[in-house]
C-alpha cells in the first residue's frame, strides 16, 4: 500500500495539541460555539506574540558615529523611560560597520505584545513631549541621517 499523504511527527503533534486545546476549550465553555472559541484563542495568541520593530537608517557621509550618538542620547533616553513603564521590553542599536549600502544603522525595539508602537502611542507621546532634544556637535537628526523605513515583525513561536 502506498501512502500519498505523510504527516511528520512534529506536524502530527501540533495537530493533536490543537485538537486537544479546542476540545478542552469547548468543554470548559459549553455555551460558546467552538468556532468562536477558536477565533478568540487565535486573537489571544496573536496578542501574546511580541512585536519587534526594525528602523533602518542611513547616515550622511562621515556621520555614522554621530548618528549613533544622537540615537543613544535621544531615542534611547526616551525608550529607557518606556521600558521602565512597561511600554517596551527592550531596544538595541545595530551597525553595519561602514557607510556602504542603502542603510547602515538599525534600531530594534521589542514591545510586550503584537500591537507594537501603535499600542503605546498616547503614553509614548507624553514621554516625547517631556524630552529635550540633545544635539550632537550642534547637529540634529536631519544633519546626521535619515530613516529609510520601519518594519514591524513578530516573534515567531517555535513549532513543537
Amino acid at each position: 500500500m502506498q501512502v500519498s499523504h505523510l504527516i511528520t511527527l512534529p506536524r502530527f503533534a501540533a495537530i493533536t495539541a490543537l485538537a486537544v486545546l479546542l476540545l478542552a476549550a469547548g468543554t470548559a465553555r459549553a455555551s460558546t460555539p467552538p468556532a468562536a472559541t477558536a477565533s478568540t484563542q487565535a486573537a489571544a495568541a496573536m496578542k501574546t506574540k511580541r512585536a519587534v520593530e526594525y528602523t533602518y537608517l542611513k547616515s550622511l557621509p562621515g556621520e555614522r558615529e554621530n548618528l549613533k550618538r544622537f540615537i543613544s542620547a535621544n531615542w534611547f533616553a526616551m525608550d529607557a523611560i518606556a521600558v521602565s513603564q512597561g511600554l517596551m521590553v527592550s531596544y538595541q542599536l545595530l551597525d553595519t560597520g561602514n557607510d556602504d549600502g542603502p542603510w547602515n544603522v538599525v534600531v530594534a525595539v521589542t514591545y510586550p505584545n503584537s500591537l507594537g508602537y501603535g499600542g503605546i502611542v498616547p503614553q509614548f507621546e507624553k514621554i516625547r513631549r517631556a524630552h529635550q532634544t540633545v544635539l550632537i556637535d550642534g547637529k540634529g537628526m536631519r544633519d546626521l541621517g535619515k530613516v529609510i523605513e520601519t518594519r514591524p515583525l513578530f516573534e515567531d513561536l517555535p513549532l513543537k
